[in-house]
């Protein structure tokens, strides 16, 4: 976590005040929560001190942050909702765990292509924004992915038998092979795809965030690697 001149926002967190509700109010901006979300122990209730100096002592206390009770499932669903219906779009929702993760999947009337937008863009942004919010709200980070009308499903399955027929194409020529320019999630599902290919290794050239994902006989990528600077992602 960058660091940025504030406290790291904990579950739980003791603070001091010159009063409980002071020490209270403190600890609720740390925790960003409401206090009808939280437990309040009292360790030093403090004391004023003669004329309010002498002998003064601050309120010490320690406040816990309450979990949402409900699931993760149901909570990404409660706000993709929440943001379905300011966009005033008609749409289906469906929910499921997928590994380790959510898989939201949103069916629209007629706009998918305006939730998913360019490239994924616009989807990819939502999915960044449902799962800050699901996070917060379950007290930790929580792995996500939304989806539009399967377009992310349908994406990765693509890739995955380009990738597989750029292997096939790599051992045929005994040469490199590109594929197209990539985010950084994509590449990850390329390299994945062909982890178990025998004598088959990926890398990644270029900069920004859209890199090229480059597939090579393993040692046939070394000389390009070493001129370019690039970092193997995988090699057998």
């Amino acid at each position: 976590m960058r660091g940025s001149g504030r406290e790291e926002r904990k579950a739980v967190i003791e603070t001091t005040g010159k009063s409980v509700e002071k020490a209270l109010k403190k600890a609720l901006g740390s925790l960003d929560a409401k206090v009808e979300n939280v437990e309040i122990e009292i360790l030093d209730a403090g004391q004023k001190g003669v004329l309010g100096i002498f002998g003064a002592r601050n309120a010490r206390i320690r406040v816990t942050k309450r979990n949402d009770s409900r699931g993760v499932e149901e909570i990404a669903e409660e706000v993709a909702r929440y943001i379905m219906e300011c966009l005033d779009i008609n749409y289906r929702i469906f929910t499921e765990p997928d590994d380790d993760a959510t898989y939201i999947n949103i069916e629209t009337a007629g706009v998918d292509g305006l939730l998913i937008g360019r490239k994924g863009d616009t989807l990819n942004s939502l999915q960044h924004l449902v799962g800050r919010i699901v996070s917060r709200k379950m007290g930790g980070y929580q792995r996500l992915t939304l989806d539009v009308g399967g377009y992310l499903k349908n994406r990765q399955e693509i890739l995955r038998q380009k990738a597989i027929k750029a292997a096939e194409r790599a051992r045929r020529s005994n040469r490199e092979v590109q594929m197209e320019p990539m985010k950084a999630s994509e590449r990850r599902i390329v390299h994945v795809a062909l982890t178990g290919e025998e004598g088959i290794m990926t890398y990644t050239t270029g900069n920004g965030d859209m890199r090229t994902g480059c597939i090579a006989p393993a040692g046939k990528g070394r000389e390009r690697r070493d001129r370019d600077g690039d970092r193997y992602r995988n090699r057998r």
